[in-house]
């Protein structure tokens, strides 16, 4: 009797229990409102950022289609401005008549007189030939000249001088305005001697040409005149082999012209 007491007993306090339990459990309306409006909150920053990106998609697509329009009207603008700047067919220019070689070719130098180591000289001003050496190593030519005297002209400075006829064996006298004066070194001296320098007309072959000369005994050598450089440059080449090379001058009375030997 005790026992089926207690059960009885017990099974009264079940639901008891069972209701304080499901009481506990139950939700709170403090609890589940802000829950509720933080989801609701979140739910509408979504809904925009949504539309922001609808509206940024249209964008695009706008642009894009505008972008193909542009490009579509530049493709007909480069294709109209092709047809006009296309070239008419070229006609073929008439072929040049070929050029010989001898065209490209550069013209010959004119030819140079060959003048042997001793050549005959004609002065113009003494009507006379005289008796050169040919001197390639000689910078300016000298004439065997005596009694050089220097005196004024009409306040200008001129020189007188003697020189040897080799055909008479008397002196021919020359006044010839002075040019300048010149230091020459011989070779074997190493003191500078003063010269006059004048100018003489002088023919060599078929050359004719004022040059230069200085002023100087020279009756210790064999020849009276000595042919340098200033004569010789651009217009003679020297045989040193050969003696006499060039004739005088067809007009030129032969008879004055001395003999000269080597």
């Amino acid at each position: 009797m005790v026992y089926h007491h207690a059960i009885k007993k017990s099974r009264q306090f079940i639901p008891i229990a069972v209701i304080a339990a499901l009481s506990s459990c139950a939700v709170s309306p403090q609890l589940v409102d802000p829950e509720l409006a933080k989801m609701r909150e979140e739910l509408s920053t979504c809904r925009v950022q949504h539309s922001e990106l609808l509206a940024g998609d249209k964008t695009i697509v706008d642009g894009l289609a505008k972008l193909g329009s542009q490009f579509t009207k530049i493709e007909s603008e480069l294709a109209a401005m092709q047809a006009k700047a296309a070239c008419p067919p070229v006609k073929e220019a008439p072929s040049d008549p070929p050029i010989s070689i001898a065209a490209l070719q550069e013209p010959p130098e004119p030819q140079k007189l060959v003048v042997g180591r001793n050549e005959q000289i004609w002065v113009e001003d003494l009507q006379l030939a005289l008796p050169a050496r040919i001197d390639t190593g000689a910078e300016t030519a000298s004439l065997d000249a005596r009694n050089i005297t220097a005196f004024e002209r009409d306040g200008e400075s001129w020189v007188r001088f003697d020189i040897p006829d080799p055909t008479q064996g008397n002196q021919l006298t020359l006044e010839r305005p002075l040019v300048r004066n010149a230091l020459i070194i011989q070779a074997n001296s190493e003191e500078p001697e003063r010269r006059h320098v004048i100018e003489l007309g002088i023919q060599i072959g078929n050359i004719r040409q004022m040059a230069e000369f200085t002023l100087s005994d020279r009756s210790h050598l064999d020849y009276q005149m000595l042919v340098g450089r200033n004569i010789l440059q651009d217009v003679m080449l020297v045989d040193v082999s050969g003696v006499n090379l060039v004739a005088l001058p067809r007009s030129i009375d032969k008879t004055r012209s001395p003999t000269s030997g080597e």
